[in-house]
Order: structure tokens, then C-alpha cells, then sequence
């Protein structure tokens, strides 16, 4: 069960893996809606996200999971009636929805209702007896009566597998400093730090309050502290899997991966069929540069879940840096089967193709990326790319002349136009082409060569003659390029 939580101190890597694996069973059109709220929650465009997820409801009005979604972006701008009305009609929809009871007991405590959060957690516990968010969160509000809510974050525990065996070294960092000039600020967040710190002081032991501080330290982007504090809540809390899970995010989001897997392997070991975790750990292993490890956590996480198509995505693009084109192919292929296809999968099947040497395949896979979107550059500079390598010089022209119209800032195709100009003869366009290309990037030294010895022929051909008027940089430049490689960028990518 994907389980979503409201929370003050919210993750948004962690929103993003719930929300993309809780909509797959949906259309494809509800889950572009879905997606899209969930892009614009992490740029923390929260109005946006708003906007995408309430088409999301046109297209499924009775979804229980969107209306928690919007309740926890309300509740994120801190209104939290409009929150409270969401996670509401979200357990209207679906009485067993456990997140959205737990949410609204969430909103409840922040309004000091505590009877009323009370009520809502136990609810929560009877349906699912084993959510120990909930357990906590009642705990918490039947041994203080203050109106500071104890958050849980928005997560789930991780599906993944151990490959490095053993436990990560001890942490060793330095605790983050609020200072007193954050604090008479008027910063809440620097105020809830220095609070939860004090409590600590009190009660050192108290998981709930770890975590928390934790989570303020995230808000604030010092991960040492929110590591270190979350490190604390796990030993305190060992069979807490929502820490661990965000703990392992917060690792990656660190660089120290090998800890992230380890955590995330802690998981697996309790739920082994937990496909999204699979995916999340292909996704680690596949930041820390290890293709091999990152494909078979994502081949784990199809065999559970084969209709996630970004476990197809990642898979098609890792095949294709391993060089097994056949593979990234399938993947591809199934992409485009489960979602249909948008301009970037045609290209990328394209891509696929050409690598594989099967260029009709490659030049059909791009038209029909271009069918979708004509204005689409990368299937655009694909085509001009495989024209030119069959000599195919005017057709190649066509697609990069197109390809100029939409973005004639692009210094790659300027000197791609000039080479195919220079190949038909059409030395004064070649020589325009190649001085655009250096306006953009002066660097650009494969059309200095060219451009170099291109006036160096012409030189050559008029004799003493003046060179054609459009050509005026100086003739020394032969001095220093006197090859001119005449090649293409060939990036498919």
C-alpha cells in the first residue's frame, strides 16, 4: 500500500516516487496530469501542481488518492482547511483510504482538534493496526496536550535489493549551528530547529522528535544534520521503514550511495516485493555511475510491476550505454505499447536503430517522432545526421535549414549546414554557416578548421583575384588550420 503523509517538512524526492508509482494502473492522459502536479510540486510551483492535479480529477473525479495529493499541497501552503476538505473527501470516496485518515488527524493536531486527530488515528490503526506513522502520532497526542504536531513524511518503505552487503560506516558529522540572529529573525523554521533541539536536551531519546529535527534540517538543505538525526531515530526506531526509506533519498541526494543501497536493501529484506523500490535503487545505482546493478534492480522492478513504463525508460537508456542495442530496443518498444508514445520515446527507439545499424528502422521511428511534434529538434538534427551518411547532402540540408528556422542559436547545426553546403559546392552558404557557428562559440574549432580551409581553397582557386565579398575573415587563418576535417556532429542524443 502506497502510504502518503502529510507532513510541515515534506521531501519532495520522496513525493515524486509516490506519487509516479501510484499511478500506473490509470490512463495515460491521468497519469501526464499526475506527473506533471507532481513536477510542479517539487519546483515548489504549488499552484500549478494544483491546476494539473485537479485535471488529473477530471479524468478520474473519483479519485481517492488525487484528492489526498491536493490535501497534502494545501496543507504544504499551510491552508489547512482546504487540506482538511481534501483529505475529507478522500476518505468519503475510499473509508479505508489509511493515508487520508492519517493526514486529516495530521491537520486536526495543527488546529489543535486534538480529540478529533485522536479519532482519525485510531481509525487509521484499525484499519491497518501496523501503521506505525499513526501509532506514533496518537502516541504523541494522548502525552502532551501543546499544539505542536509530530509530522511523519511523505513516503513509503523502499523495495530494493542489498547488493553491497554490509552496513555503512558510522556517521560523523558536525551538528548544523542556528544561530541567534536566525532565530530572532523571525524564521519559523529556525525556531521549530531551536525548539526540537531543546527538547532533545530534555528528552534525548525520543524518536519522533529525532526525526523531526531531521526533516527542519532537510527544509534547510543541511543534510550532515538531517542524516545524522535520522540515524538516531532509526537506532531508536530500527523497524521504522518511512525513516529509513527517506533516509536512503536523503543519502543519494548526499552522493554516498553505497549507504543509500544499504538502507534501501533493509527495506527489501522486509517486503521483497516492493517493485518501486527496485526502481528507486536502479536509480541510485544508476547515479553512482553502476549500469550493471542499476539494470537488474530495474529488471527486478519490471518482473513486479511490468506496466511502469520509467522502468522501461531507464532500461532502454542504460541497454543503450551498455552497447546491447537489441535490448534497448525491447525496452523502447515497450514503452511506447504501454504509454503510446510521445516524441521523445520515437526518438529514442531511433536512436536505438541507428546504433544497432538499422537505418530505415531509425529514419521511421524519427518521422513519426516529427508526426508528433514537427517542431521536435532531436529527431530533426537525427534525420539530417543519417541523410548526410548516406550522401544524402540536400535531403540532410532540409532537415537542418528546418532545424534553423526553429533554433538558429544552436552552433552544432550551423556547422553541420556547412559542411553539407560545402559537399553540394555551395561555398559562399558553407562559409556563412561555418561563421555562424563561431558568432555562437567562438571555440569552436572544427569550423575554424573548416572555415580556415575552406578560404584557403578559394584562395587557391581565384589566384590573385579578391575572394567572394561574404567571405571576410582574414586569409592568415590558413596559417594556422590547413586540414579541414569536413566531419558531423554525430549526437543522437
Amino acid at each position: 500500500m502506497h502510504r502518503r503523509y502529510a507532513t510541515t517538512f515534506t521531501t519532495a524526492v520522496v513525493f515524486l516516487t509516490l506519487m509516479l508509482g501510484a499511478t500506473t494502473a490509470f490512463s495515460d492522459t491521468f497519469k501526464e496530469h499526475n506527473n506533471r502536479g507532481v513536477a510542479y510540486y517539487n519546483a515548489g510551483e504549488y499552484s500549478k501542481a494544483l491546476e494539473e492535479f485537479e485535471s488529473a480529477l477530471e479524468k478520474k473525479p473519483k479519485s481517492a488518492e488525487i484528492q489526498n495529493n491536493m490535501g497534502i499541497v494545501y496543507d504544504e501552503l499551510g491552508d489547512l482547511d482546504n487540506a482538511a476538505a481534501h483529505y475529507r473527501k478522500a476518505v468519503a470516496l475510499d473509508p479505508g483510504n489509511v493515508d487520508a485518515h492519517n493526514n486529516l488527524g495530521v491537520v486536526f493536531y495543527k488546529q489543535g482538534k486534538i480529540d478529533q486527530a485522536i479519532a482519525e488515528w485510531e481509525i487509521a490503526l484499525e484499519i491497518d493496526p501496523g501503521y506505525t506513522e499513526a501509532a506514533n502520532n496518537l502516541k504523541t497526542a494522548k502525552s502532551t496536550k501543546r499544539a505542536t504536531p509530530v509530522e511523519s513524511t511523505i513516503s513509503k518503505p523502499a523495495e530494493s535489493e542489498t547488493f553491497y552487503p554490509e552496513p555503512p560506516s558510522d556517521i560523523s558529522v558536525a551538528t548544523p549551528e542556528i544561530t541567534v540572529e536566525a532565530y530572532q529573525s523571525g524564521d519559523p523554521l529556525s525556531k521549530s530547529i531551536v525548539m526540537l533541539q531543546q527538547a532533545l536536551e530534555i528528552i534525548p531519546n525520543d524518536p519522533i522528535a529525532h526525526y523531526n529535527l531531521g526533516a527542519a534540517y532537510l527544509k534547510k538543505n543541511l543534510l550532515d544534520g538531517t542524516i545524522q538525526e535520522w540515524e538516531k531515530t532509526l537506532a531508536l526506531d530500527p523497524r521504522n521503514n518511512t525513516v529509513r526509506y527517506n533516509l536512503a533519498i536523503v543519502y543519494t541526494r548526499a552522493r554516498q550511495y553505497a549507504k543509500a543501497v544499504y538502507h534501501l536493501g533493509e527495506l527489501l529484506k522486509q517486503n521483497p516485493k516492493d517493485s518501486m523500490g527496485f526502481y528507486v535503487l536502479g536509480a541510485v545505482y544508476n547515479k553512482a555511475g553502476d549500469h550493471d546493478n542499476a539494470i537488474e534492480a530495474w529488471r527486478r522492478a519490471s518482473s513486479l510491476n511490468p506496466d511502469y513504463v520509467p522502468t522501461h525508460f531507464s532500461l532502454g537508456v542504460n541497454h543503450l550505454i551498455k552497447g546491447d542495442f537489441d535490448a534497448s530496443i525491447r525496452e523502447w518498444k515497450q514503452v511506447i505499447a504501454i504509454s503510446g508514445g510521445d516524441e521523445h520515446d520515437y526518438n529514442n527507439l531511433g536512436v536505438a536503430y541507428a546504433q544497432k545499424g538499422m537505418i530505415d528502422e531509425a529514419i521511421n521511428s524519427w518521422k513519426t517522432s516529427l508526426s508528433k511534434d514537427p517542431r521536435y529538434l532531436k529527431s530533426r538534427m537525427n534525420l539530417g545526421i543519417v541523410y548526410a551518411q548516406r550522401g544524402m547532402y540536400h535531403a540532410a540540408i532540409q532537415e537542418w535549414e528546418t532545424a534553423r528556422a526553429i533554433n538558429d542559436t544552436d552552433p552544432v547545426i550551423q556547422y553541420n549546414l556547412g559542411v553539407m553546403y560545402t559537399n553540394i559546392g555551395l561555398l559562399d552558404q558553407a562559409a556563412l554557416s561555418y561563421k555562424r557557428a563561431l558568432e555562437i562559440d567562438p571555440t569552436f574549432t572544427d569550423a575554424l578548421n573548416n572555415l580556415g580551409t575552406l578560404y584557403l581553397d578559394v584562395q587557391r582557386s581565384v589566384g590573385d583575384g579578391p575572394s567572394p565579398t561574404t567571405w571576410r575573415k582574414p586569409i592568415e587563418l590558413r596559417l594556422k588550420y590547413v586540414v579541414a576535417p569536413y566531419k558531423l556532429t554525430l549526437k543522437y542524443r
